[in-house]
């Protein structure tokens, strides 16, 4: 064995709150009621954003200075990704989410991080999405995939999730930090998760674990 990697979602999960949800409710572009449909074990994340992002009349400037004043990162996520640099840990962030609002956040704390994000442009009338990564398979089976492609090459997964899409990543993983529907998700099913608190309390874990 190699020893630990790590999987995480993004919002919801790095963030405290979903970011593409909180951008929407907060400019009008969706409401409540829309959003708690899209959590469905039947919608996937990935067509949802495309639909709501579709009309949004946002630009880049606006969900950059969004970001900067508004998203909040889970405790702890600034250290973990220094920790897993000093410590040989892969980790790497594979996400619904676009590059549009990632992008700013990771400038915003000082880390880099190899990640799978939609690809957004500015468009007339909204925001286009594009998923290259998506081309064989939707969201929930390459985020497993990349938990299975890492325990494949002689590593143990801790993954990091909040969402339905987030549950066939957890169920092969060997760590699981939940948060969320996530968490509710897992203790329903019978896959052994903790509360994602804060990314500290992983990095003790695999420092002990090791």
């Amino acid at each position: 064995m190699k020893g630990w990697a790590a999987v995480s979602d993004f919002d919801g999960t790095i963030t405290l709150r979903d970011v593409g949800d909180h951008l929407l409710l907060h400019y009008g572009f969706s409401d409540r009621k829309t959003i708690e449909e899209s959590y469905s074990l039947k919608v996937r994340v990935e067509d949802f954003m495309k639909r709501a992002f579709a009309g949004a009349k946002l630009t880049e400037e606006v969900i950059a200075g969004f970001v900067r004043e508004k998203v909040r990162a889970r405790a702890g996520f600034r250290d973990f990704i220094l920790f897993c640099e000093a410590a040989g840990v892969p980790f790497e962030i594979a996400s619904g989410g676009i590059d549009l609002y990632a992008d700013p956040f990771f400038k915003k704390h000082g880390v880099k991080v190899k990640s799978f994000f939609g690809r957004a442009r500015v468009v007339k009338g909204g925001i286009r999405i594009d998923y290259p990564f998506l081309k064989r398979m939707d969201l929930s089976a390459f985020k497993a995939s990349r938990v299975r492609r890492l325990k494949a090459a002689g590593y143990k997964v801790v993954f990091f999730g909040d969402g339905p899409n987030d549950f066939k990543a957890a169920g092969l993983a060997d760590k699981v930090y939940a948060a969320g529907r996530l968490l509710k998700l897992c203790r329903e099913r019978g896959i052994a998760a903790s509360p994602l608190v804060s990314f500290g309390r992983a990095a003790n874990f695999i420092k002990k674990n090791g």
